[in-house]
């Protein structure tokens, strides 16, 4: 059985999404041009690439198989939850690459808090489901920190189409985030439909 934090964890990233794109919009442009904004948004561009291929590479791996058995090879042989890294990496990523990282102290924390009981509801649904198997699997793999020396993979298996293709929308969708915020930024500076006078005091 799924727990709340599970349930509803889709839309509460769409409300971070929601508040990060408000704070954007009402809040002072970065310095573009600058060297320290230009090296934030290439930061930011970097992790924003790692963490789409690596939400592709992780659902290639758990796609279809999910809840049926227990995948521990590719990435899941280096981390429990490699899609939640990949996301918390993305999720940086958009946030350097808007240049304010102040930002990270105002969203990142609602986003750790949100997916630690995400995670936590996971393993004890994932334990009832394995018992053993999945207890002598949390002993060699942790939650977030990875170990590359584990790392193994099965030389083939099966992948589901529909499956792979809605991962690969939903990877892209930082891609599209970063999009949107480049599009934001230029519709702030362009169209003046906000006044500064509303404008947030960062």
């Amino acid at each position: 059985m799924h727990t709340a934090a599970e349930r509803y964890r889709l839309g509460f990233s769409w409300l971070i999404g929601l508040i990060f794109i408000s704070i954007i919009l009402f809040s002072k442009s970065g310095h573009e041009g600058s060297l320290s904004y230009e090296i934030l948004e290439l930061s930011g561009c970097a992790l924003i690439v790692i963490a789409t291929l690596g939400r592709i590479w992780a659902t290639v791996y758990i796609g279809g198989r999910k809840d049926e058995e227990l995948c521990q090879d590719g990435p899941y042989s280096i981390w429990r939850n490699p899609l939640y890294v990949f996301s918390f990496l993305g999720a940086v990523g958009i946030i350097l690459s808007s240049g304010k990282l102040i930002l990270l102290f105002i969203i990142m924390p609602f986003f750790i808090y949100n997916y630690y009981f995400v995670i936590k509801g996971e393993e004890a649904r994932l334990f009832e489901l394995f018992g053993n198997e999945y207890a002598e699997y949390c002993k060699k793999v942790k939650r977030i920190i990875p170990n590359f020396n584990n790392y193994w993979s099965k030389n083939s298996f099966e992948v589901y189409p529909k499956v792979f293709f809605r991962s690969m929308v939903h990877a892209s969708l930082f891609m599209w985030l970063f999009i949107l915020l480049e599009f934001l930024e230029y519709f702030k500076e362009n169209t003046k439909l906000i006044p500064t006078l509303f404008y947030l005091p960062f």
